[in-house]
C-alpha cells in the first residue's frame, strides 16, 4: 500500500526597498506556478514550475523563501515535516525574459509498502523542492553576502587529507591572491614579466616568437554534425572490443577499424540503449569538436557510424593509450617532475594549434586528454561523454548545464565569455591536475561559491612537490583580467624551456 502525503507550499520574499524605495515590489512580479499551493506529494511522472519573473523596470536584489509542509498520513507514527529554501533572487534593469530552463522531468522509482513508503514520498517531496529551486536560475542557492563574508574567513585556512593529491595533507588549499592597485579583480602574485627572466633566451626568446594576442571573437560556422555525416561508414566497419569506461548513458570501447580491408586500432565512443535522442545528438556534436584536424598532439575524430539511435563515433589510437585522469589517479604510475612537464608540454602545443586556428577547446582537463604510458605521447581529445564518464568533475548551477565550474575562468562563471584566455585558465587548472597527479581542485570549495571564491581573489595554492617555476605558471594562467595572461604559444615556450632545462640536470 502506497502511503499518500500532503504538501501545502508558500514563497515568502521581502519587499523592504533598497534605499527605502520598495523596489523588490517594482522589480519583481508576482511569481506564478503552475501547481497548486496544496496537494498531495507526486508518485508519477508529473513535471512542475515555478517562474519568478522580473519588471525589467529596476535593478534589486530580493530575499525569498520557499516554504513547503509535508503532512504524515493520519493515524501513523510519522511526523510533519517542513523544508526552507533560502535565495536571494537577481533581478536586473532592461531584463524582463524569464530563464529558458524553467523545468525538469521527475520519475518515480518503485515504490515499497510499509516504512519504505514514506521514505520514498519524502524524497519526491525532496524532488519538489530541487525542481523549484532548480528552475529559478537566477536565485543563489546561499544569501550572497553573507557567504561571501563568510568565505573571506574561512577560506585561506581550509585544509584536507585526501590520497591523491600530491601531498597536500594539512596544508592550505586555497591562498588569497594581492589585488593590484587600481584593479579590482586581477592577481598580481606572478606576471608574464616574471616569468620572462626564467625561460627567455637572451636572444631570440621563444616566447617573444610565440607571442600573440588573445583572440576574443572566436566564430565556428561550421556545423559539427555535416563533419560527423563527411566521415560516415557503414556499422560493420567497426568493431567493438573490449569495454574500457562505462557512465550512466555512456560507454568507451577499444576496437578496430575496417577501411579497404585494412584494420586500425581506435577508441569508439558511443551512448546505450537508454540514452535520450538528445545525448544521442551530445555526442556527435561534441564528438565532432576536433573533426578534420591533423596533428600529434591531438585526438580527431576519423570515422562516425549515424545511422542508428546509438552513434559510434571513432578516434585513431594505440592499444596500450589510457586516459590521462586515470594514469594519474590508478596509482601504478609515477611520472617524475620533468614526465609531467613533458605532457604540459604536448597539451600546450595541441592548444596554441587550436587557437592558431581559430579554435577554442573549451573543457581542457585531464579527463580529456589520452597518454600512452610506455612513451609518455599525449593527445588532447574532445569532450564527448566526459560528463556522463567523469560526473564530480561537473556541476549544475541550476541551470540544467552541467559545466566543468572548477576549470572554468571567472569571466566565464560570471559573464558566459569564453575566449583563448578561458581555455589558458583551464590549462593552469591542468597543471595543477598534473603535479597532484589527479587531485581534485577547490574540493572544499561548494559549487556555488566558486565564482565569488574567484572573484574575491582566492586560487589554489602551490602544492608541495611543485617547482616554484612551474606553479609561477600556473599562477599567469589565473589572473582575474584576461588580457594579463599570457596566450598558449607563449606558455608553450615557458614550458618547453623549462622541460629543456630540467633534462640538464639529469
Amino acid at each position: 500500500m502506497v502511503l499518500q502525503l500532503s504538501y501545502s507550499m508558500e514563497l515568502d520574499y521581502d519587499v523592504v526597498g533598497v534605499q527605502g524605495l520598495n523596489a523588490e515590489a517594482v522589480a519583481l512580479l508576482r511569481p506564478r506556478v503552475n501547481v497548486s499551493a496544496k496537494g498531495e506529494v507526486p508518485v508519477t511522472l508529473q513535471i512542475f514550475r515555478i517562474r519568478i519573473p522580473c519588471s525589467g523596470l529596476v535593478s534589486a536584489e530580493i530575499p525569498m523563501a520557499l516554504r513547503l509542509n509535508v503532512s504524515a498520513p493520519p493515524g501513523t507514527r510519522y511526523n510533519d515535516t517542513t523544508l526552507i529554501l533560502r535565495r536571494n533572487k537577481i533581478c536586473l534593469k532592461g531584463v524582463e525574459a524569464p530563464p529558458s530552463n524553467d523545468s525538469i522531468r521527475l520519475e518515480a522509482g518503485p515504490l515499497m509498502n510499509g516504512t519504505g513508503a514514506f521514505y520514498i514520498a519524502a524524497i519526491c517531496a525532496c524532488a519538489l523542492i530541487l525542481v523549484i529551486g532548480s528552475v529559478t536560475s537566477a536565485l543563489y542557492i546561499r544569501n550572497s553576502k553573507a557567504r561571501v563574508q563568510e568565505s573571506q574567513k574561512t577560506l585561506p585556512c581550509c585544509s584536507y587529507s585526501a590520497a591523491g593529491t600530491g601531498g597536500l595533507t594539512g596544508s592550505s588549499v586555497l591562498v588569497r591572491v594581492d589585488h593590484r592597485p587600481g584593479s579590482a579583480n586581477s592577481g598580481s602574485y606572478a606576471t608574464i614579466a616574471d616569468l620572462e627572466p626564467l625561460y627567455a633566451r637572451p636572444c631570440g626568446s621563444r616566447a617573444s616568437y610565440y607571442a600573440a594576442s588573445h583572440v576574443t571573437n572566436i566564430s565556428q560556422t561550421t556545423d559539427p554534425c555535416d563533419k560527423a555525416r563527411a566521415m560516415a561508414i557503414p556499422r560493420s566497419a567497426l568493431y567493438c572490443r573490449s569495454l574500457v569506461q562505462e557512465g550512466t548513458f555512456g560507454r568507451v570501447y577499444k576496437g578496430t577499424l575496417n577501411v579497404a580491408g585494412r584494420d586500425q586500432e581506435v577508441i569508439i565512443k558511443t551512448v546505450t540503449e537508454v540514452a535520450s535522442a538528445y545525448q544521442a545528438s551530445l555526442l556527435v556534436v561534441e564528438g565532432s569538436q576536433l573533426a578534420g584536424l591533423v596533428h600529434g598532439n591531438i585526438a580527431s575524430l576519423v570515422a562516425a557510424c549515424l545511422d542508428s539511435p546509438c552513434p559510434l563515433l571513432a578516434y585513431s589510437s594505440s592499444s596500450n593509450e589510457l586516459n590521462l585522469k586515470t594514469y594519474l589517479t590508478d596509482g601504478v604510475h609515477h611520472p617524475v617532475t620533468r614526465d609531467l612537464v613533458n605532457v604540459s608540454v604536448q597539451v600546450a602545443r595541441a592548444g596554441a594549434f587550436l587557437h592558431g586556428r581559430g579554435l577554442l577547446h573549451r573543457d581542457i582537463a585531464a579527463r580529456n586528454c589520452l597518454i600512452e604510458p610506455s612513451n609518455l605521447r599525449v593527445r588532447l581529445a574532445d569532450a564527448a561523454l566526459a560528463r556522463d564518464l567523469f560526473p564530480q568533475d561537473y556541476h549544475c548551477l541550476g541551470d540544467n548545464e552541467n559545466r566543468p565550474i572548477r576549470w572554468m575562468a571567472v569571466e566565464s562563471l560570471q559573464h558566459n565569455q569564453y575566449s583563448t584566455a578561458t581555455d589558458v585558465w583551464s590549462f593552469g587548472v591542468f597543471l595543477w591536475e598534473l603535479v597532484t597527479m589527479g587531485g581534485q581542485p577547490y574540493v572544499e570549495v561548494d559549487p556555488f561559491e566558486m565564482m565569488a571564491c574567484l572573484r574575491d581573489g582566492y586560487r589554489l595554492v602551490q602544492p608541495r612537490p611543485c617547482p616554484d617555476e612551474l606553479f609561477a605558471v600556473m599562477a599567469v594562467c589565473w589572473l582575474g583580467i584576461a588580457r594579463d595572461r599570457p596566450t598558449m604559444p607563449q606558455l608553450l615556450a615557458y614550458l618547453q624551456e623549462f622541460h629543456d632545462a630540467l633534462g640538464g640536470f639529469i
